[in-house]
């Protein structure tokens, strides 16, 4: 499914340090008088290279300090450079080297970021996972789905938010609303964005931009309004000087969470809904309970595409492991509680939703993981649960029978 193409106006319009040095990395430097050669990514211990979407990468980083620490040390090799690039590198095998970046991210154990360069020596090298917001044929036409030797697959949900600076009295967006505002900018109608200088988005390669073009019914290509390079650009613009009621602009909850001092998520309301819903159950939260339970529209899964074998298994075993830790289907070590990552990075864990969907803005469906998570995750997320403690099922009611993570559950 491709993002719907702007065809013309709908009805009912409405507004609302590391110390510690890996060998290898000092083998990489080689000095000359006031200036130090760039490390090769490949001269790093093990190195696996990741791609595409920025808005995983905090528990990206986590998996990174786990896996260098192990023996042999595993590196994992970084470069955010949007979702349709992440399911680019592995759909058609683009290398890295001339993808639009040759210096890539890597971390210590400590969680220290450093970086290296891939350079028309090391130019055959393509990545291993490409991450992505949204599903594969929201970049790509697909009609026969993806090739037999890639797999998608699937890490927690991530929400997408439109957002209006601090000072902004505006608190809804309606998809009709937002339909003529990234559509038709200046000619919108829809006050009070109606200056250009101040919608501002991101481009057509942003998984954001595509997942909520898909909600709205506005292809990416054709947004309208001022073109950000990244999410961090349209956050300094949103926030600075000089900005009030007339600006709005887009970004994922991690960000826009993040940033709640300085701006306002809209609650939206989707088509056929009778009021707009905040992804919390308030403006303020972080339990996501209105996305969880499908009230709140625009979400999908992280996905990480590699490519695998016959079996259906990931043909590079490092690989496997950062998609095993990032979709919780890998215990991780000993102090490192994902599901309490997730809920600190505002993405919610596939154990703590109650609907679903398989494909961009697709329909929802019931969804009862086993080993559900939910009650713990209201916990770390917002400090309370109304749920039950337990340490086994004994504990438990019959209308919650299941002693999971701690609490009583239904699945």
């Amino acid at each position: 499914m491709t993002a719907t193409k702007l065809v013309g106006p709908p009805r009912l319009p409405a507004g609302g340090a590391c110390a510690l040095l890996f060998f290898t990395v000092l083998l990489g430097m080689i000095s000359r008088p006031g200036r130090a050669l760039a490390l090769e990514c490949t001269d790093l211990s093990g190195a696996v290279y990741v791609t595409g979407s920025t808005a995983a990468k905090p528990i990206l980083v986590e998996v990174a300090k786990i896996l260098v620490a192990q023996t042999p040390p595993v590196t994992v090799v970084y470069s955010g450079q949007g979702s349709c690039a992440g399911v680019d590198a592995v759909l058609n095998g683009k290398p890295l080297y001339g993808s639009g970046t040759t210096s890539l991210s890597y971390w210590d154990m400590t969680g220290t970021e450093a970086k290296c360069t891939v350079s028309a020596a090391s130019k055959g090298v393509i990545a291993d996972v490409g991450m992505s917001d949204v599903f594969a044929n929201t970049c790509f036409a697909l009609p026969g789905g993806l090739p037999s030797n890639m797999e998608d697959f699937l890490g927690p949900i991530q929400t997408m938010t439109f957002v209006v600076p601090k000072s902004s009295p505006e608190k809804v967006i309606s998809a009709e609303a937002a339909y003529y505002v990234f559509g038709f900018g200046s000619a919108s109608g829809v006050a009070p964005w109606t200056d250009q200088s101040w919608i501002l988005h991101r481009d057509e390669q942003s998984g954001t931009q595509r997942m909520i073009g898909a909600a709205i019914g506005v292809s990416p290509e054709r947004w309208k309004g001022t073109v950000t390079s990244s999410s961090s650009e349209l956050l300094t613009r949103l926030t600075g000087a000089g900005t009030g009621a007339a600006a709005i602009g887009i970004l994922s909850a991690d960000l826009a969470q993040g940033n709640r001092g300085v701006m306002n998520i809209l609650a939206y309301q989707q088509g056929g809904q009778s009021c707009g819903y905040y992804p919390d159950r308030d403006g303020f939260g972080n339990e996501k309970s209105n996305v969880r339970d499908g009230h709140y529209a625009i979400w999908g899964p992280l996905h990480l595409f590699t490519r695998v074998t016959s079996g259906g298994y990931p043909l590079n075993p490092a690989a496997a492991a950062v998609i095993g830790y990032v979709t919780g289907t890998k215990v991780p070590p000993s102090g490192l509680d994902i599901i309490a990552l997730e809920a600190q990075t505002h993405v919610i864990p596939q154990c703590a939703m109650r609907v679903k969907r398989v494909q961009e803005m697709g329909p929802l469906s019931s969804f009862a993981p086993v080993g559900a998570c939910g009650c713990y995750y209201d916990k770390v997320a917002n400090g309370t649960t109304a749920c039950k403690p337990c340490v086994a099922a004994r504990d438990c009611p019959a209308a919650a029978p299941f002693c999971s993570y701690g609490y009583c559950e239904t699945q």
